[in-house]
C-alpha cells in the first residue's frame, strides 16, 4: 500500500512540476508551510495525493533558499514529533531525508529507538552526512534491540562510517544471530583494516550458520581490499577461506577470488582444488584455471587429466577447448577414442577449438558414425593447413566419411577442394555424387565451369540435372563477367534434346547478353521441346531484355500451349522495374490483352494494369468488363486505376 502511495504521489507532483513549468514561479514564503502540513497532518494512505504533491513542489522550489530551506527543516523536524497520522509522518519523514542537516539530528536521534518511528527515523538521519549523524547512530546501539538495532547496524554499513568499527566488533561477536551477521556485513562495506582484523577476529570465535555468513563478509571485505590495489591482503584472507573446513560456498568464492588477485600464482591453490571430493569446488577450480592465461597453465591442467573421473575430465576437456590451445591436441584425439561416451563427446566437441590437420579424418569418421558434434567440430577446424587436409581426405576416403569431408568443404567454403568435388561428382556413390554437386555451389569457380559443363550434359538423372544446372549458373553468377562461352560452346556441341534444355536452362538463370541470340535462334528450333526451353529459359531473365522476343514468337506460333507459356513469359518480364513511361506500360498490355485467349492469361494482365495507372490502362480493364470470364477482374481492376488515378 505504501509504494502504491508514493507511486501516486509521485504523479501527482510529476504533473504539478509540468504545471509550474508553463507558469510564472512566484517567490515562495514560510507562510505556505501551515496551511499544506495542516491538511498532511490528517492524511490517510487513501486519501487525496495532492496536498503532498503541493508540499513537494514547495519544497523543490525552496531548494536555492538557504533561509527558508532551515525554515522548512524546522518545521518538519515539528512535525514528525507532533501527533500527525502515521502516513502524514510517513511522506514528513521522506521529505525531510532529502534536506536534514545536524540540526535535525536532536530531534531524529531519539526516535531511532522508538519502535513507530525507528524506521523512518532511520532513513532520514542515515541520509545526513558528515560524523554528527554516525555519532547519533552509534548513540541508539545500545538502547536499541531486534531488528531496530540491525537497522542502524545496516545504516552505519551502508555510510561506511570507519569511526563506527569499536562499536561494532563486539556486536560482531553476538549471541543474536542476526545482529552479528549485521555487524559482520557493515564491516565488509566499510573494508579498512581494522574492519578485516575484526571480522578475524569474529570468524575464529563463532560457529554454525553465523561462522558461514562471517565468513562470507570477510570474503567480500578482502574483495575491497583487492579493489582498492592491495591484492596481497586480499589474497591472504583468500587463502584462510580455501581451506577444506570451510563451506563449500565460502571456498568457492575464495577460490574465485584468490585466481582474481594472484593469477598463475593461485594455480597450485586450484590444482589441489581440482583433485577434490567437492564436486562443484572442482568444478569452479576447473573454470578459473581455464580463465588463467599461460602454457605452464595448460600444462599443469592437462597433467591433473589422467587423475579425474569421467566427469571431471569431462569439465576438464570442456576448460582447455575454451582456452584454444592447440598443443593439447593429442589429449584431445586420444580422449575422442574414450569409453566412456561422456569423455569421448567433450572431446570430440573441443576438437573444433584446438584440433589440427591430423583431426580430419577422426570427426568424418565419428560424424559417420552419428556424432552431430564431430560434424560442427570438422566445420569449426581452423588452420592453414586444415583444407588441404581435407581434400587430401576425400581422395583416400569412400562412404560417408566420404561423404562427411565432402560436406565440410561446402560448409568451410574450402574453394581448394573445388576440383577435387569435380572429381568426386563423377563417381557412383549416390551419396558422394549428390553432396559433391551440393558443395561445388559454395566453393567452385570460373576454373570448373567445364567441369562442371561435362557435368551437367551428361547427367542422366532429373535430381543429377537440376542441381548441376544450379551449381552451374551459381558459378557463372559469381563470375563476373559470367563465363558463359563454355555453356555456349556445348550447347552448339551437344545435339541431345535433354543436354541441350539444361544448357538453356543455365542460360536463363545467367542472363547473358551473349546467351540471347543463341535461345532466339531456339525459338524458331523445329523441335517443340527445345522451343519451350528456350521459352522457360527467357523468362527467367532477370531484365526486360527479351519481352519482345517472347510476344514475337506468341504472335507467330500456332501450337498454343507454347504461345500461352510464351505470353505469360512477356508478362512477367514486363512486371519487372523499369522506366517506362505507364502509357508504354499500357500500350504493351493491350497487345498481350489483344493476344490472350485463355482467361487465365486475361487475369494476369488485368492484375498488372493497376500498377500503372492512367487513362490507356483504365480503356482496357473498362472494355474487360464486358468479358463474363473475367469481368468481376475487370471491375476490380478499373476501381484500383480510378482510385490511383484520382490521386496521381
Amino acid at each position: 500500500m505504501m509504494k502504491r502511495a508514493i507511486r501516486l504521489v509521485m504523479v501527482a507532483a510529476a504533473t504539478l512540476t509540468l504545471w509550474a513549468q508553463v507558469s510564472p514561479k512566484p517567490e515562495r514564503t514560510a507562510d505556505e508551510m501551515d496551511p499544506l502540513l495542516a491538511k498532511i497532518a490528517t492524511y490517510g494512505f487513501e486519501q487525496s495525493r495532492i496536498p503532498l504533491a503541493q508540499f513537494t513542489m514547495f519544497v523543490q522550489d525552496s531548494l536555492t533558499n538557504p533561509a527558508l530551506l532551515k525554515q522548512i527543516e524546522a518545521r518538519l523536524d515539528q512535525f514528525v514529533a507532533s501527533d500527525a497520522t502515521p502516513a502524514g509522518k510517513d511522506f514528513a519523514f521522506r521529505e525531510l531525508s532529502l534536506i536534514a542537516t545536524d540540526a535535525s539530528l536532536p530531534v531524529l536521534t531519539p526516535m531511532l529507538t522508538q519502535p513507530a518511528t525507528a524506521e523512518m527515523a532511520r532513513y532520514a538521519l542515515s541520509k545526513i552526512p558528515g560524523p554528527a549523524a554516525d555519532e547519533a547512530l552509534r548513540s541508539s546501539l545500545a538502547k536499541a534491540t531486534g531488528n531496530t538495532k540491525v537497522g542502524i547496524i545496516n545504516s552505519l554499513g551502508q555510510r561506511r562510517s570507519a569511526s563506527s568499527v569499536p562499536a561494532l566488533v563486539p556486536l560482531a561477536a553476538s549471541s543474536d544471530g542476526a545482529v552479528a551477521e549485521a555487524a559482520a556485513a557493515a564491516l565488509a562495506q566499510i573494508a579498512d583494516r581494522p574492519s578485516l582484523d575484526a571480522l578475524a577476529a569474529a570468524r575464529a570465535k563463532a560457529t554454525g550458520l553465523v561462522k558461514q555468513r562471517i565468513d562470507e563478509e570477510y570474503a567480500q571485505c578482502a574483495g575491497q581490499f583487492a579493489a582498492r590495489g592491495d591484492k596481497t591482503t586480499a589474497a591472504r584472507v583468500y587463502r584462510q577461506l580455501i581451506v577444506p573446513q570451510e563451506p563449500q560456498m565460502v571456498r568457492i568464492v575464495a577460490l574465485g577470488g584468490l585466481a582474481a588477485a594472484e593469477g598463475t600464482a593461485a594455480v597450485p591453490a586450484l590444482v589441489a582444488e581440482v583433485e577434490s571430493k567437492d564436486l562443484k569446488a572442482q568444478a569452479a577450480a576447473i573454470r578459473l584455471l581455464g580463465g588463467i592465461p599461460g602454457p605452464e597453465v595448460t600444462a599443469a591442467m592437462v597433467k591433473e587429466y589422467p587423475k579425474l573421473p569421467p566427469a571431471g575430465q569431462v569439465r576438464l576437456l570442456s576448460a582447455l577447448a575454451d582456452r584454444g590451445d592447440t598443443s593439447v591436441g593429442s589429449l584431445f584425439l586420444n580422449a575422442a577414442k574414450d569409453a566412456n561416451p561422456d569423455v569421448q563427446a567433450s572431446a570430440i566437441a573441443g576438437l573444433g577449438k584446438v584440433g589440427d590437420r591430423s583431426s580430419v579424418l577422426v570427426l568424418a569418421e565419428a560424424a559417420a558414425n552419428g556424432q552431430a558434434a564431430a560434424r560442427t567440430s570438422l566445420y569449426d577446424l581452423r588452420g592453414p593447413a586444415i583444407d588441404d587436409a581435407i581434400v587430401s581426405a576425400i581422395g583416400t576416403s569412400s562412404g560417408k566419411v566420404k561423404v562427411e569431408l565432402i560436406m565440410a568443404t561446402g560448409e568451410r567454403g574450402s574453394t581448394a577442394a573445388a576440383d577435387a568435388l569435380v572429381k568426386a561428382v563423377q563417381e557412383q556413390d549416390p551419396d558422394v555424387h549428390r553432396e559433391a554437386l551440393k558443395a561445388l555451389k559454395n566453393v567452385a569457380g570460373p576454373a570448373q565451369v567445364p567441369g562442371l559443363v561435362d557435368i551437367l550434359v551428361n547427367a542422366t538423372a532429373a535430381a543429377d540435372r537440376r542441381d548441376a544446372s544450379q551449381t552451374l549458373a551459381l558459378v557463372l553468377k559469381r563470375s563476373q563477367p559470367p563465363q558463359i562461352g563454355a555453356v555456349l560452346a556445348a550447347y552448339q556441341k551437344n545435339t541431345a534434346a535433354q543436354a541441350r534444355l539444361s544448357l538453356m536452362e543455365v542460360m536463363g538463370q545467367t542472363s547473358s547478353k551473349q546467351a540471347l541470340p543463341v535461345l532466339r535462334d531456339a525459338l524458331k528450333d523445329p523441335t517443340a521441346e527445345i522451343r519451350r526451353g528456350a521459352i522457360l529459359a527467357l523468362t527467367d531473365w532477370a531484365d526486360a531484355a527479351p519481352m519482345q522476343d517472347l510476344m514475337d514468337f506468341a504472335k507467330g506460333t500456332a501450337n498454343q500451349s507454347l504461345q500461352v507459356l510464351a505470353l505469360r513469359g512477356y508478362l512477367k518480364l514486363l512486371a519487372l522495374p523499369s522506366q517506362r513511361p505507364d502509357t508504354e506500360s499500357a500500350r504493351l498490355l493491350g497487345e498481350a490483352m489483344t493476344l490472350a485467349k485463355q482467361p487465365a492469361e486475361k487475369r494476369q494482365v488485368l492484375a498488372l494494369l493497376g500498377n500503372y495507372p492512367c487513362k490507356e490502362t483504365l480503356d482496357i480493364a473498362q472494355a474487360a468488363v464486358a468479358d463474363e470470364s473475367v469481368a468481376k477482374e475487370a471491375r476490380a481492376a478499373v476501381d484500383k486505376i480510378n482510385s490511383l488515378v484520382k490521386y496521381k
